[in-house]
């Protein structure tokens, strides 16, 4: 199955109210064709125009709305379990962007999920990475963005000296109480993805602030550092990379990402490809091989490498294949090292601490091999 075209421009031809609109805009999309039609199906026109009047007091809401403070009281509890607002010290807030909503709404609650919701969102963003590859092409480079950065399997690091705790996920995991899983958001909103009868679909880890918040919104459950790290080794036996935020800061989420529905990977893919930029920040490793060990069983190049780094080539002193590894390619996962059968594949570290931004920063590539 794959993606109704048809039946989504139907949608997006149709007129939708100006409300919409106006909200698309607060969440910096004004001229989004898809996301009044993708805030139609999850907010109906009265919570629309709550979300636009946000910042007013509730009373002054329920009176413009003309319905009670209970209604409006519970219409904002839905909208925040839906992933759209905040509390803070002075109240409720609206997302500042659908990039920073879109994660908490495509992964809130399944009793919330809409399969229209979805295909719309996952064709905005096919549209959305066409538009960048197209600037990006015509010379625009500073629309790659590397916003998430790899974190190598711990299994592939552990013998390596100089891991920063920033990037060991047992420290991660460590860092701040509590731990959350919930529903991935990639993984839901590309419904159609080739690893939908493989890899699980509850496999983002949230951590400290950004747990509590899943929690209370009922989006995910909690789990012990003991749990979490149970899980995490199970994950091993799939293809999935895990991913954070690019910041050296101790990050409070923990992705495990294919390559067929990750955002991140599915752009990274494209961009790499048709301009030869990273739209994520590799690891500070790179995987290496040993020829004279390497068995040649392709398991690496056919079943464990996301990113098509590794190839088959005849090694002169042996006569027969062997896996090599492109480290301009390499993103520094760790899975082909893992796995391989024979011990033939070790992580190196080739970047130096500054290859990871400060928050608010730019990574610097720090390559020494």
């Amino acid at each position: 199955m794959a993606l109704d075209i048809d039946k989504i421009e139907e949608i997006l031809s149709k007129n939708v109210d100006p409300v919409y609109k106006t909200l698309a805009a607060k969440l910096q999309e004004p001229e989004s064709k898809h996301m009044p039609h993708i805030l139609a199906r999850v907010a109906n026109l009265r919570q629309a125009k709550m979300m636009n009047m946000i910042e007013s007091p509730l009373a002054d809401m329920a009176e413009t709305l003309g319905i009670g403070p209970e209604m409006v009281e519970e219409d904002l509890l839905i909208l925040f379990e839906r992933g759209f607002l905040h509390r803070g010290r002075t109240g409720w807030h609206l997302n500042r962007s659908w990039r920073a909503a879109r994660d908490s709404v495509a992964g809130s609650n399944s009793k919330y999920d809409d399969d229209l919701f979805f295909d719309l969102v996952a064709h905005k963003e096919l549209m959305d990475r066409n538009e960048l590859i197209a600037r990006v092409e015509k010379g625009d480079t500073a629309t790659v963005r590397q916003g998430m950065r790899v974190i190598p399997r711990w299994a592939s690091i552990k013998d390596v000296e100089g891991v920063l705790p920033c990037e060991d996920v047992r420290e991660i995991l460590k860092a701040s109480a509590p731990i959350a899983i919930l529903d991935c958001p990639c993984k839901k909103i590309e419904r159609f993805r080739d690893c939908r009868d493989e890899v699980p679909l509850e496999t983002c880890m949230v951590i400290g602030r950004s747990a509590r918040y899943n929690l209370e919104r009922k989006s995910a459950r909690e789990l012990t550092v003991e749990e979490a790290l149970t899980i995490i080794e199970s994950l091993d036996s799939h293809q999935v990379v895990h991913m954070t935020g690019n910041t050296n800061i101790m990050p409070p989420l923990l992705c495990n990402c294919h390559a067929c529905c990750c955002g991140a990977l599915i752009r990274n893919d494209l961009t790499h490809a048709r301009v030869n930029q990273f739209a994520i920040a590799r690891s500070r490793f790179i995987a290496k091989e040993d020829p004279e060990t390497c068995n040649g069983c392709r398991n690496c190049v056919d079943v464990r490498c996301p990113v098509g780094a590794i190839e088959m080539k005849v090694h002169p002193d042996f006569g027969e294949d062997r896996a090599f590894t492109n480290p301009e390619n390499c993103i520094g996962c760790g899975l082909c090292v893992i796995t391989c059968p024979t011990g033939a594949r070790k992580m190196k570290l080739v970047r130096l601490p500054e290859h990871i931004p400060v928050p608010g920063g730019r990574s610097e590539e720090y390559a020494t091999y």
